[in-house]
């Protein structure tokens, strides 16, 4: 609380007590209410908007466009502004701080001490300090900096005297953090027993019965998207899986293995005639020479999954065989042969370009081709052909 007398505010006339000794303004805001006051009274309007008047500095005339327009370029307010600001900061008078009657007013003490430095007696208005002058602060920082080494003796020494205070004795101290350690294994392990008692209950909750799809046995699982009962009948479902490809209507044989086919093969790549390599492989990664079964006729394109169409063949000459007939490995399969028995229509159909007004422009095998020829997209293409659009790529495509 302020010793000064209560004042009446300048502005709004209420009755307040001030915290300074100039203070003659009740709040911030009516503060700002007198400061913009005196702004609009130094507002002086010497001619109405619109009409011609001369400049404050060069005396030319010129037409106002504001009631404060008072130069005619910025160049004239340039030198305008400056001027007022030399004769302001001629006029105004320094800040001279009476700290003694301030420090009266606030209550400050002012305190006598003894440099631990010098001895030298000093009065000061801080009751923290203990140097006398700053030569002898930075020799106190010095001695304070440099004679590391005993800092850790020194926090010994106090780390032993508050052991002695607080506990009587150095065993006692360990007894009392062995005590302190041995709560706090207990906590943690009513707290791990909790969390299982919880997690157990949610399992119980999301238990469900299922049935098995490949055996059809019965099966009791946490898991509501798991479809077999053990992991034997999940390797025949992922097995059926890989298999889904080939046609169920045709006949295939359900004996063919990697193994098999490499002891029937004698381990020989029917596309390199070089050996297969089973050691090609890392984890689960396989190299360009681990064995695999290759379709001579792919399935694709009408092949089965029969003894006598499949041959062994490296990783990698597999795939650079992809999906093609060569006429050299056509000649290995017997005459008859129940592989071929699948009919499979061609997937390509020849594609006719027209122009917008129906005039013919040019015929392509395929619709592939005929993006290769033109620079059109090939499922634009087949879009227009099907006739789900007019027109694609400003021509006309239909089928042959």
């Amino acid at each position: 609380m302020s010793k000064l007398q209560n004042r009446y505010c300048a502005i709004c006339g209420t009755e307040f007590n001030p915290y300074m000794g100039n203070q003659i303004y009740c709040s911030k805001r009516c503060r700002d209410d007198a400061i913009n006051a005196k702004i609009r009274a130094k507002r002086v309007i010497t001619s109405p908007i619109g009409k011609p008047t001369a400049c404050a500095v060069c005396g030319r005339q010129f037409i106002r466009s504001s009631p404060t327009h008072k130069y005619c370029s910025d160049k004239c307010k340039d030198i305008g502004f400056q001027s007022v600001r030399a004769e302001y900061m001629a006029t105004k008078k320094p800040q001279n701080y009476d700290r003694d009657r301030w420090r009266k007013i606030r209550g400050s003490q002012e305190y006598t001490k003894e440099c631990i430095v010098c001895g030298k007696t000093f009065k000061t208005w801080y009751p923290q300090k203990i140097t006398c002058s700053d030569e002898c602060k930075k020799v106190r920082e010095k001695q304070y900096y440099v004679k590391y080494e005993r800092l850790p003796l020194r926090a010994e020494k106090a780390h032993a005297k508050y052991i002695k205070h607080q506990y009587g004795s150095e065993e006692a101290h360990q007894e009392y953090l062995a005590e302190l350690k041995k709560k706090k294994q207990e906590q943690m392990e009513q707290t791990r027993r909790k969390r299982e008692v919880e997690k157990e209950a949610r399992r119980k909750a999301n238990l469900i019965f299922g049935e098995c799809v490949v055996c059809g046995n019965a099966f009791k699982t946490y898991n509501r998207q798991q479809k077999t009962c053990s992991k034997e009948c999940g390797k025949k479902l992922s097995y059926a899986r890989k298999q889904s490809r080939i046609p169920k209507n045709q006949m295939i044989d359900k004996d063919i293995t990697l193994e098999a086919l490499y002891r029937r093969d004698s381990g020989v790549c029917y596309l390199c005639g070089k050996p297969c390599d089973w050691s090609d492989k890392e984890g689960v990664v396989v190299g360009a020479n681990y064995p695999s079964i290759d379709h001579i006729v792919p399935v694709s394109r009408g092949g089965l999954h029969a003894w006598n169409n499949v041959r062994l063949a490296h990783f990698r000459c597999n795939v650079d065989k992809s999906d093609e007939i060569i006429p050299e490995a056509k000649k290995m399969i017997p005459k008859n042969a129940y592989e071929f028995k699948r009919d499979v229509k061609p997937r390509k159909k020849k594609t006719l370009q027209f122009t917008k007004n129906n005039q013919f422009l040019a015929e392509y095998e395929s619709t592939a081709e005929a993006e290769r020829q033109t620079g059109v997209k090939q499922h634009g293409i087949q879009n227009c052909a099907r006739g789900e659009i007019r027109s694609y790529g400003g021509f006309i495509w239909r089928y042959a």
